[in-house]
């Protein structure tokens, strides 16, 4: 398998954290970059929280970028309560020994597209904020672009609202941007990260593999898991973001339908909506994203195991 030149863009919670391990511990993904945007905490907590990962796990020549700390248009909401007050629940890593680049998350993608001799995919986990910023200040570059493959969106679930993703509602003026960019975007939304769950039974197998990453990541699991099994109808927690990277790898795994998605950014009870037309009778030509439905759970857990216990 060729290896496949990705940027990564985090607002590092615990499941980014753990598409992070995934993405640097996998022989076939080049990752170019990692940039940084507030979402599951605020952006100081979450750019050193992505240096504190990517150092730890052995990534100190990856380059991260530090980016947006609120969305295009309204004030940032956080999710302390979900990823704890550090972002990382309980987990504790060492100070980081790297800095941020010296070019900020748009910059740097734009320079490192440019700079490429094949086109690079993208891999926002968090807001899109970002994303859309490059793609407005830049517009050129979406023909460096592979494909945008995300964490975000649904089309039957929701999580903050009826309909509505947690990403999404960040900032879906700048999802609403990217959707209409043009670029081929993947969608890996609450539809198919909601049954990619672990239970504590695939939890302490991730412990058992008495690796640093298997360590980090039951820690890290632990308030996680305690608050998806009080507050929701899984058994486990959903590790959403490490959805996006299992699809760069094994999209073999992963059933997805074609859709016109539009961004609702003017709904009371919709807002942030990703309105996904699939039905049988739209037009096909104004189709603009693969949506993921489904997932070989299994397999997508050993996946994570098998990571964890490469950082023997």
């Amino acid at each position: 398998m060729k290896k496949i030149p990705v940027i990564m863009d985090v607002d590092t919670g615990i499941d980014d954290a753990v598409a992070l391990i995934l993405a640097m511990s996998s022989p076939h993904i080049d990752l170019k970059g990692v940039t940084v945007v507030a979402g599951n905490q605020i952006l100081d907590k979450t750019i050193y929280n992505t240096l504190s990962v990517v150092d730890y796990f052995g990534g100190g020549d990856i380059p991260v970028a530090k980016g947006a700390s609120k969305p295009l248009v309204k004030e940032l909401y956080y999710d302390a309560a979900t990823h704890g007050e550090s972002g990382l629940g309980t987990a504790q890593l060492p100070k980081p020994a790297i800095t941020a680049h010296r070019l900020d998350a748009v910059d740097f993608i734009k320079e490192t597209l440019e700079n490429s001799e094949e086109k690079v995919t993208l891999v926002p986990v968090g807001p899109l904020t970002n994303i859309a910023l490059l793609l407005m200040c830049y517009p050129h570059i979406k023909e460096k672009i592979d494909k945008i493959v995300m964490m975000g969106g649904g089309a039957f679930e929701g999580n903050m609202n009826a309909v509505c993703e947690f990403n999404m509602f960040v900032d879906p003026e700048a999802a609403q941007v990217v959707f209409d960019s043009g670029v081929d975007i993947v969608m890996c939304g609450l539809d198919i990260t909601m049954k990619s769950y672990t239970t504590m039974e695939d939890i302490l197998r991730i412990k058992a593999t008495g690796t640093k990453a298997g360590e980090f990541c039951a820690e890290a699991f632990g308030v996680y898991y305690d608050r998806y099994v009080n507050n929701s109808r899984l058994p486990g927690c959903a590790v959403h973001d490490a959805v996006a990277v299992t699809y760069l790898l094994h999209p073999e795994w992963i059933h997805t339908e074609r859709a016109n998605v539009k961004v609702d950014i003017d709904g009371t009870e919709t807002y942030g909506q990703t309105v996904c037309d699939m039905r049988p009778n739209r037009n096909r030509h104004l189709d603009n994203a693969t949506v993921c439905m489904d997932i070989d759970r299994e397999k997508f857990i050993d996946l994570l195991v098998a990571a964890c216990e490469s950082y023997k």
